[in-house]
This record gives C-alpha cells, structure tokens and sequence, in this order.
C-alpha cells in the first residue's frame, strides 16, 4: 500500500486507504492524464476525470478536492521522475565521450517529456494564480541543473546555476517543440544539436567535439515567413480610438490574469469602465478582440527579432535583451495566452504561422555561423530567448539582471563559440 494515499476529510473516520483506495487513487490519476491530453486544461472537468477513471464523484473527492488537487499531484510524481534522472548523470568528460553520453541522457529526457507531456502543457494554465504552487516547483529545475553541474564539475555560484536553470528551460522546451514536429519526423537531430549546445556551454566550445566546423559562412536562402497581418479597423474618432484602446489596454491585463477560458466579456467591460454595447461596438466577439491583441503583440515581437544580432558585443546584446524582456513584460501575458489555446483552430493556426515567422528569421541569423545546423540552432535559440522572460515574469524564478546575464553567456558559449 502506498503510504501517501489518505482520504481527505471528512471522509471516514480512518484516512488511510486500503488496497482498494489505493487501486482507485491510481485510476484517478491516470485518467486525469489522459483527460489532460484530451481536452485543454481550463476545459476538462472533474465528472469528465471521474468518468474515465470508472468512479463516482463522491468517490473522487474522497482523495482530490478539484482538477487542480489532481494535477498538481501528477505535478509532483513527474517532478520526482525529473530528480530521479537528473541524478542518474555520471561525470561528463569533455571529450566525445562526454558529448556521447550527454546525448543519451538528453534523449532519456524527452521520452520522460512525452509520457508526462499533458502535465507540461497544463502547467502554464494550472498555475495560473498559483504562485506558491509554482515556487514549490522551483527546486524540481534547480535540483536538474545542479546534477549537471555536478556532472561536468562545475562549481557551484549563482551565477553559475542561472546558466542552468536556463539551459533546463531550454531543454524542456525542445523536448515540446519535437512532441509538435510532423508525425515521423526524428527527433535525433535535435537530440544532437542540443546535446552538443549544453556541452559547449558547461565545458566550453571545443573543437572537434561539440563543435564540428567546416560548414561555409554563407547565407542560403532561407525564405522568410510573413505573419498574418491584423486586419485594419474602420477609422474612428478621436474618442472612439480611445475607448477602443482601453478595452485592448484592459484585456492585456485581465487576460493573462484569468487566462483565455475564464475571461468573459464582463471582466473586459468592468475593466475598461465601459458598457457591453460598447464592447461590441468595435469587436464582434471574444474570439475578434484577442485575435487584434494577439496580432499587435506578434508585431512587436517580430520587430524585436529583426533587429538581433548574435554576434554583437556583449553591451549591445545586453540592451537588445533588456528590450525584449520589456516587450515580453508588455505582451508575454498575451503571448502565453494563444500559446496555450487549443479550442480555436484559426487561433491555433495564427499562433503557428507567427512562431513559423519568428523561426524563419532566427534561422537566417544562425546560417551566417561556419558550424551547426541553422535548423536546430533555430530551434534552441527559439526556446532560449521563448522561456528567459517567461521564467522571470510569470514564474518569479531568478531577477531580470541575473537571467539577461546568464542569457547573454548562453548565445556567446552556445550558439557562437566563443570562450570568454
């Protein structure tokens, strides 16, 4: 029997559970993953879980109080797991050897990603208003990077540990991104690429072992993807733009507070300060009035990404990442919000033609380098300058200084080679 199953009060005189409740907790679990990966987040219910798991709902609520009980259990059992084989990392030699068996540990990685990738992508959205439940993960990524500092016999510093913390990110992330990759596609390149872009940033850039140059420093040409374009409101008045602005200004705050499902036009309104009927004066639905918030923050975004330079120096790259991190701050609360959609597929498909646009033009910038595939390099740097604020500003992990500095070390290390 398991000794953390209890029934919650007041359910029985005895919490503790036998045989049978222990059977039931398990299939309580296991069908909230499955709902999980089924239906989005905000969407599932506690009678869908139920239903699938073959019991009542009074008997649900004999060991979970809510969805939210229930996921932030399956949260910590993969927590464990990413402990459990972080700890599993010997010493990392900085050789091929080394290079050869951070692969296999990264690839581990990602089958551990794809079994437990409803939990990850429920995250954003169940952790939404949760901030101590999101503090209390904290240690599952510093306990992962910590093995591998460990594994590559780094010292420990605080410096030290926010290059991890973001290379933790970078990984999670790509374990998503290669979930998403057309059916048959294989993940090895990645695998690979982002192998050799954690080694070169814990054991430096090493000829020959995590960097394989020889590629020609030259452009291809790799055709850039235009977003769509925001369709151009009918001019208004002067009092009109206004009025119109504040609704937009009220959804950049009530939205990433309550998240896209629980938003109703009310809170927009009450908000803004104005009337239903105003609302609907200038949007046709929920659906129209995140689509323009979503499209001007995609615009700025993209705007930023143009003006990066990998290979700027160090001050200058620094200013371009405080300039991102505000715009992420401004839009990231939006930005999150259509990522984390899967009700609406024109949404769905704007939000993949925008990151297809951000990808195409990372992938331009990193072509112009004599090593690594622009394609996967794409992908990690994607991920890098994606996750970097994200950890800032929605999970309060690290201060802005520390995570631009660590960011900044990064693309020097990883994505250009460059031992400073």
């Amino acid at each position: 029997m398991e000794a953390n199953v209890v029934r919650r009060r007041p359910f029985g005189s005895n919490p503790l559970v036998g045989e049978r409740g222990t059977d039931t907790h398990r299939r309580v679990l296991a069908a909230a993953l499955q709902v999980f990966d089924e239906t989005a987040f905000a969407e599932a219910s506690v009678e869908q879980i139920a239903e699938r798991a073959g019991c009542s709902r009074p008997a649900f609520y004999q060991y979970f109080s809510s969805k939210e009980d229930v996921f932030w259990a399956l949260a910590a059992e993969l927590g464990a797991r990413m402990v459990d084989l972080a700890r599993q990392l010997g010493p990392i030699g900085p050789d091929a050897e080394g290079v050869e068996q951070l692969t296999e540990w990264v690839d581990a990685f990602m089958e551990l990603h794809e079994e437990w990738a409803p939990v990850f992508a429920a995250f954003p959205s169940a952790s939404r208003g949760q901030r101590q439940r999101v503090a209390s993960s904290a240690p599952i990524s510093d306990e992962t990077g910590r093995a591998l500092l460990k594994a590559f016999g780094v010292r420990r510093s605080r410096a030290s540990e926010r290059v991890v913390t973001n290379l933790v990110a970078v990984l999670i992330r790509c374990s998503f991104y290669a979930e998403a990759a057309p059916k048959g596609m294989s993940r090895d390149p990645l695998v690979i690429g982002l192998a050799r872009f954690v080694h070169r940033v814990l054991a430096g850039p090493i000829d020959g072992v995590n960097i394989r140059r020889g590629r020609p420093a030259r452009r291809r040409r790799i055709e850039v993807i235009t977003p769509w374009e925001v369709e151009p409101h009918a001019p208004l008045r002067a009092r009109g733009e206004r009025t119109r602005r504040r609704l937009l200004d009220a959804g950049v705050v009530v939205l990433p507070e309550r998240g896209y499902h629980d938003t109703r036009v009310d809170d927009l309104v009450e908000t803004a300060g104005v009337s239903h009927g105003t609302f609907y004066r200038y949007f046709d639905s929920k659906d129209d009035f995140f689509r323009v918030l979503a499209g001007e923050a995609s615009a700025r975004m993209i705007e930023q990404v143009d003006r990066l330079q990998l290979d700027a120096p160090p001050a200058e790259l620094r200013a371009w990442l405080r300039d991102w991190f505000d715009a992420y701050e401004s839009d990231g609360g939006i930005i999150s919000t259509w990522q984390d959609m899967r009700t609406s597929p024109e949404l769905a498909a704007f939000s993949q033609q925008v990151a297809a646009s951000v990808f195409t033009r990372l992938e331009r910038l990193l072509d112009r380098r004599d090593f690594g595939q622009p394609q996967v390099s794409a992908t990690l740097l994607l991920a890098l300058i994606e996750r970097a604020p994200y950890h800032v500003y929605t999970l309060g992990f690290g201060t802005r200084d520390e995570v631009i500095e660590s960011t900044v070390t990064i693309i020097r290390r990883g994505f250009l080679g460059i031992e400073e």
